[in-house]
């Protein structure tokens, strides 16, 4: 059977029998879709002047705008590098005789969905102010020893609530993120009709289509709001037969972006992933690593560890520079060794996918450095952040960077391009062979897919067949009265086991990120040190006083020296400005993981334990309650972390400072680190009770319980209708079984 008539056979069974709920968990599991999309897909593979798709992937600040910027544009910032999820621009690359740029504004129907969300942000923003502000009320009520508070003091609760209450919602990058939209999207003065003359921005030169871009995808650009992609055409010959697909991730809080993200990825033949050196294959790399390979049938696969030059100055630093490089390689290797197998292991579906990128050396790059190394001539017109790489090469790999040509020489061999535009100058060559392997590998992931998704449908009507077979509905009953006597006793243990799960993970998490940071603050505090150091000024001292003074047989000017303090700031403020960035990064990337751990993991199977050990298993049907607090945990939503600091003025000097100068800079920094400590430290204990605060208001004893009396009162109703409930469920499995016979 083909594997479109596959997916509209299962589709009918699954709309005539009313199987929804369950199907559109197990399609999204699956990357399932319409057999309308499928045909769409499989015709585009079969044209013959199809060009070959390669899709970029990497979180945002994972390095990808610096590395195609030095892979398509020659180190020329031609695509904005996205600082949040917000500003992030999803943009394609192709050939073509004229040089334009095409852009895909959100619709009306897009905006509407933005400001829906953007609504639910404020109806939250003021529900935590009103719940905030009465509780810091009673508070200050208390304290200040009164029954009514001041004007003053009014004023002062009301703006702490209000801070507590944005400081929480703006983790939530999904409500923060579409407000923050919709807001600069009010605030322009721009409507969608007017938008219709920008769609195509003609230019001369890729110099000109910087420019006139910005006002779509900069930061600050006045159509920012409303850009949804952009469609860049260039004369560029590294672009012949090839189209590059630079996404700014899936998770988009933009929703009508997130899901064109998507569909181009489907469409991609090749897949280049970037992940940043300093967190290599993060858990949303694997994920997305799993899902292209498993449910996309994308299997032409390479892997860039970026911003290698971020760690030159750590455990891996080195006299030679090539011997520190090699190391950071080497270590990358074996975590890529490490990963993949585990990954391939707990995923056996990925087949042999992995194995090439297993048995290769990781590709290091640094696409700041291939930006310095083209335009080394151009200093004084780059960007603070090359400043800073720039000085700290200078800091702790001098000779190597001492004149010009081995200067250039060093930072061509750090960006590493020429191995990645090996890369692609192989896929060009062989793009029929990628393109013809690349359907029959789609081809064979959907129909497994499209198997599993139906054996699962089986599994799950099975279940239920089996449950109303053998479960005694005088037993359901008996079970519905038990829950009423020992409801109150086990919901209020089950809560005590849920309460000290919670103050565990509270504990561990902080212990977690504490530790991780601690080797970040005592690099910053050396660098500090090393760069400290003192210089020598010798004069001459003429002892003359006065006009009578004689020197005859005693020396009239004697030799003086003083020495005093110098700094040299450029690379202490880019030594910290680094710290705040890796701060920033760690905290992120770590309290991800360990919460999805804790819930997945940790707490499903305390809670399993748990009820069964109070309950019995004779009182309880093991299955059912399984699936009941698998799917209430899905639907607690978990802050993610945020974390931010505002780099002082004080410390934003270069060059050599000298005496006084030197000295308070000197204090400034020490001062910053440990003011940096005490706020991240600050930062974390917010996050975690924000993250506290939100799971200690679930009650999960009494939800628990609440909807596993709804499933069996559901099952009970099954039994009394018992042949009735068996005739459909085995009519339903008798459909899907005969789908592929």
């Amino acid at each position: 059977m083909n594997i479109i008539d596959l997916t509209d056979k299962i589709e009918t069974v699954v709309v005539q029998n009313d199987l929804t709920d369950i199907a559109s968990v197990l399609k999204n599991k699956y990357s399932i879709t319409k057999s309308e999309d499928i045909q769409k897909r499989i015709k585009a593979m079969e044209d013959d002047n199809r060009i070959l798709k390669l899709g970029i992937l990497g979180r945002v600040k994972a390095g990808k705008s610096s590395l195609l910027n030095a892979l398509v544009f020659d180190g020329q910032d031609v695509l904005p590098k996205a600082a949040t999820p917000m500003t992030a621009a999803l943009t394609v690359l192709q050939y073509g005789e004229e040089t334009k740029a095409e852009v895909d504004f959100f619709t009306q129907e897009d905006i509407d969905n933005i400001r829906q969300i953007a609504n639910r942000y404020e109806e939250k923003l003021e529900n935590i102010k009103t719940r905030e502000y009465e509780k810091l009320k009673k508070i200050k009520l208390k304290k200040e020893k009164v029954e009514k508070l001041s004007s003053e003091l009014e004023q002062e609760v009301k703006q702490k609530a209000s801070d507590i209450a944005q400081r929480e919602l703006k983790i939530d990058d999904n409500l923060s993120s579409a407000y923050e939209q919709y807001q600069k999207i009010k605030n322009s003065g721009v409507t969608v009709r007017e938008l219709e003359q920008y769609k195509s921005i003609a230019a001369n030169d890729i110099t000109e289509i910087n420019s006139k871009l910005f006002d779509f995808v900069g930061s600050s650009g006045k159509y920012m709001p409303f850009t949804k992609s952009v469609t860049i055409t260039i004369q560029q010959k590294r672009l012949k037969d090839i189209q590059i697909i630079d996404t700014p991730g899936v998770n988009d809080p933009v929703v009508s972006r997130e899901e064109r993200t998507r569909e181009l990825l489907k469409e991609c033949d090749v897949v280049l992933i970037v992940s940043p050196s300093g967190q290599f294959l993060s858990s949303e790399d694997l994920e997305l690593m799993d899902r292209i390979t498993s449910k996309e049938g994308i299997k032409e696969l390479y892997l860039v560890a970026s911003q290698v030059d971020n760690q030159l100055y750590g455990s891996e630093k080195d006299s030679i520079l090539s011997s520190a490089v090699a190391q950071i390689e080497a270590k990358l290797t074996n975590q890529q060794k490490s990963v993949l197998n585990s990954l391939k292991n707990s995923n056996p579906e990925v087949g042999n996918t992995f194995d090439k990128l297993i048995e290769k050396r990781v590709i290091a790059s640094s696409g700041i450095c291939y930006n310095m190394y083209k335009n080394f001539d151009t200093q004084n017109d780059w960007d603070a952040n090359m400043k800073k790489v720039w000085e700290n090469l200078n800091l702790h790999y001098k000779d190597f960077f001492a004149d010009k040509d081995t200067a250039k020489e060093n930072l061509k061999k750090l960006a590493n391009i020429e191995t990645i535009e090996q890369i692609i100058s192989n896929i060009r060559d062989q793009k029929d062979a990628i393109l013809a392997k690349r359907k029959e590998e789609f081809l064979t992931a959907k129909y497994k897919s499209l198997i599993d998704y139906k054996e699962l449908l089986e599994q799950d009507i099975k279940e239920q067949i089996q449950r109303v077979k053998t479960s005694d509905i005088n037993q359901l009953r008996q079970q519905k009265e038990s829950i009423k006597q020992f409801k109150s006793t086990v919901v209020s243990t089950t809560n005590e086991v849920y309460s000290d799960l919670v103050e565990r993970l509270e504990l561990d998490i902080k212990i977690r990120l504490q530790d991780k940071l601690k080797s970040y603050f005592k690099q910053s505090k050396k660098d500090v040190q090393e760069s400290e150091g003192t210089d020598t000024e010798t004069w001459t001292h003429d002892k003359k006083k006065g006009f009578l003074d004689i020197y005859i047989f005693e020396d009239r000017y004697e030799q003086k020296k003083r020495t005093f303090t110098t700094v040299k700031a450029g690379l202490i403020r880019n030594s910290l400005e680094n710290l705040t960035d890796e701060v920033e990064s760690i905290i992120d990337v770590e309290a991800k993981q360990y919460v999805s751990n804790w819930r997945k993991e940790i707490i499903y199977k305390e809670l399993v334990s748990t009820l069964r050990r109070e309950v019995g298993d004779a009182n309880l049907d093991v299955k059912l309650i399984s699936k009941t607090i698998k799917g209430l945990l899905e639907s607690v939503v978990f802050s993610d972390i945020s974390y931010e600091e505002n780099f002082p003025k004080s410390l934003k000097k270069s060059g050599t400072l000298k005496e006084s100068e030197a000295e308070d800079f000197i204090n400034e920094a020490y001062n910053y680190v440990s003011d940096l400590k005490l706020q991240v430290k600050k930062d974390i204990q917010n996050y975690i009770s924000s993250l506290i605060g939100t799971l200690r208001q679930e009650n999960i004893g009494e939800n628990i319980f609440s909807k596993y009396t709804k499933e069996i009162e559901q099952l009970e109703n099954d039994i009394e209708n018992k042949e009735l409930t068996l005739d459909r469920l085995n009519h339903i499995l008798k459909q899907l079984r005969a789908i592929n016979e």
